[in-house]
């Protein structure tokens, strides 16, 4: 059975809506591109862990990665010994190969959606209830609630592989899940500096997951995607599924960035003032214009500022570009 596949195609059985395993092991269709998977092996982990792709749905490389890891799990040739929710976040975009419908996905969680009719809109409320409904079982003493959002990026990037840390008011970093990241091929983290309305975000802010953006490289159509470079991250996450990972490493290599300035877009006279072939992470001395609005510039402030994420045509009022720094966590 592909996931994608079935979930592009929106036409899953109503009447199968559960598989058992040879095993034990339960597959439950909750909503088309959402599948909880429950081990019943007596040996399992604690731990709660969602999985999501798809969440801009021209980001295809996550969704076949996925899609390869549940097809494994249905034929038996990966054992599950953790409960696991797999995400397609946003199959309508997904089947047409488009960032979104009508709205970011990816802006509308943590009730931001409530100000939206869209299908993205639609599309949050019930993502959000069936997380909370996968989160609402007690959690063990020794178990953890774990999220990782898989996406591809709009633009190349210097360092192709990198994580967006969430907004931790307490900045209680884990370095553990870092070195997770690290060995996963991340090359780099941002550490978030204020609330969004991203689905990692939500997770963690809500539930207190260990949740993350992790970004894989750059956009392409589905079948354009060269799976060898995803070994590493298919290598992680197949460990925690099968509960083979214990969080004991420590970054070593991996690079840390700080948020200095989240540039928004407030009216129609904003500009970008880096080229469109410009990479992620490409680094600039102190003074260089890198975004204008009407009454608003900025102009790098240090030696070292790298951008993310440049995007000019966002609705007002949204992010148009990350600049970030380096720094370090204890």
């Amino acid at each position: 059975m592909s996931f994608l596949q079935t979930t592009l195609s929106g036409n899953f059985d109503q009447s199968e809506r559960l598989t058992i395993l040879g095993d034990g092991t339960e597959i439950r269709w909750i909503e088309n591109g959402v599948l909880r998977v429950s081990p019943k092996t007596e040996i399992k982990s604690s731990n709660q862990l969602i999985i999501s792709s798809g969440v801009h749905g021209n980001e295809t490389a996550p969704m076949e990665i996925v899609d390869a890891i549940v097809s494994d799990i249905y034929s038996g040739a990966l054992s599950l010994k953790t409960e696991v929710l797999f995400i397609i976040g946003n199959p309508e975009a997904a089947r047409n190969q488009q960032r979104f419908i009508d709205d970011n996905l990816n802006r509308l969680f943590s009730g931001k959606h409530e100000k939206f009719d869209s299908p993205e809109a639609k599309r949050a409320q019930v993502l959000e209830k069936i997380v909370g409904d996968f989160y609402s079982a007690v959690l063990a003493p020794d178990g953890q609630r774990l999220h990782y959002d898989l996406h591809t990026a709009i633009r190349g990037s210097e360092l192709e592989k990198f994580a967006v840390y969430p907004y931790l008011p307490d900045q209680n970093w884990s370095s553990a899940q870092i070195g997770f990241l690290e060995q996963c091929g991340i090359q780099a983290v941002l550490l978030s500096s204020q609330p969004s309305g991203t689905f990692s975000y939500y997770t963690s802010n809500e539930y207190d997951a260990h949740s993350f953006t992790v970004e894989l490289g750059k956009v392409r159509k589905f079948g354009e995607n060269d799976m060898s470079r995803f070994i590493a991250v298919d290598h992680g996450l197949r460990d925690l599924i099968s509960a083979k990972e214990s969080f004991v490493n420590k970054p070593n290599s991996i690079k840390i960035f700080a948020v200095v300035e989240e540039v928004i877009k407030k009216t129609d006279r904003f500009q970008l003032h880096v080229e469109d072939d410009a990479k992620n992470f490409t680094e600039f001395p102190k003074g260089v214009l890198l975004a204008s609005d009407e009454g608003y510039e900025y102009r790098t402030r240090i030696d070292g500022e790298r951008f993310v994420f440049p995007i000019s045509n966002v609705p007002c009022g949204q992010r148009a570009m990350l600049v970030v720094a380096p720094t370090f966590i204890e």
